[in-house]
């Protein structure tokens, strides 16, 4: 079984579903402090495929942060920052024709009754005509069929009453692994919301910067932890010797101001 379950999930991989979507904004982020009203109006845009009429259910759900920067989704959660059901919207199905854009009115009601800090919600859009498909297995006596559907989450998060954002870095280590030389940074986030932070790496020597090099943006959940781990750029260091190696992060805090944290460690390239 275990066998026939990994060969079906290599067989979806190839298999592109026949809808396509394009929403914008792709994630919607509030600070509920700025509005004097008891309900959030906001609305996304969504371009169906281009070559055929698409239509789309559409339906709320509750995710987390996990330590990997990964999104948890929960079909039902009794977490008290669940806020899906505060999430209504119109239309809640519908077809877009190729080409054309429908506009989703979102309502985020009863704000006031939403605890401190940072609250979430995702909102998906599925398309609800299935496409299946007949799957060769390879194997005698052994055939399958495949159930696709495109769905698109938007995520929602709302910061409420008194909440922070706030970040700091842990530890810094260097990894000497087979294909080079890597950085390895704990990025703790101590606040009740989440922070997205960017990143860049800089070599120096002798108080003269020789390079550097940006890291992927990553997002961090509140009160918990991500660990990065990136291959250090080494590619325009002409000498070898001891570097200071200098790992610069900035996050926008709950005030809407950039901070930088920044830690250091000595490298022998």
């Amino acid at each position: 079984m275990k066998k026939i379950l990994a060969l079906l999930t290599a067989l979806m991989i190839t298999i592109q579903a026949h809808a396509s979507i394009a929403v914008a904004p792709t994630r919607i982020e509030i600070n509920a402090n700025k509005t004097k009203a008891n309900y959030i109006a906001t609305s996304v845009e969504v371009r169906g495929d281009a070559k055929q009429p698409v239509r789309f259910r559409v339906y709320p759900g509750y995710f987390t942060i996990n330590e990997k920067s990964e999104m948890v989704q929960y079909d039902k959660s009794e977490d008290k920052y669940n806020m899906a059901k505060k999430i209504k919207f119109v239309p809640s199905e519908f077809t877009v024709q190729p080409n054309k854009v429908q506009k989703l009115r979102i309502n985020i009601i009863n704000i006031n009754s939403l605890p401190d800090g940072e609250n979430r919600a995702i909102l998906y859009l599925e398309d609800v005509n299935a496409k299946e498909f007949g799957v060769d297995t390879g194997i005698e006596g052994i055939g399958a069929q495949l159930i696709v559907k495109t769905r698109m989450g938007i995520p929602i998060y709302v910061d409420k009453g008194k909440f922070t954002k706030k970040a700091e870095i842990e530890s810094l280590n260097i990894v000497n692994e087979k294909n080079g030389l890597y950085t390895k940074i704990k990025v703790l986030s101590t606040g009740n919301s989440k922070i997205r932070y960017a990143g860049k790496v800089q070599i120096i020597k002798d108080k003269k910067l020789i390079t550097e090099y940006t890291l992927p943006e990553k997002v961090v959940g509140s009160n918990n932890y991500y660990i990065a781990k990136d291959k250090i750029q080494t590619n325009k260091v002409a000498e070898k010797g001891e570097y200071t190696l200098r790992v610069i992060l900035t996050y926008t805090d709950e005030n809407g101001k950039k901070q930088n944290i920044k830690q250091e460690a000595q490298i022998n390239i």
